[in-house]
């Protein structure tokens, strides 16, 4: 999430970082879900899908605000 953070604040590099911080979000949401599917346990799956919805929020946000 730092280095998509890093990317996004280069112009040249801008559209890199908005891929990269929304695949790795993404990704980490889709783990965590499943993990706390698979393990009904909400510690330390729920949380850490909540951060990493949140992020996925957060990229999508900057990529639209970029796009319009």
């Amino acid at each position: 999430m730092a280095s998509a953070y890093v990317l996004m604040q280069v112009p040249d590099t801008k559209a890199i970082g908005d891929a990269v911080g929304f695949g790795s979000s993404f990704l980490f949401s889709s783990v965590f879900a499943i993990r706390l599917a698979a393990t009904r346990k909400l510690t330390p799956a729920g949380p850490l899908l909540g951060l990493s919805l949140c992020a996925l929020a957060i990229f999508i946000s900057a990529y639209l605000h970029d796009k319009l």
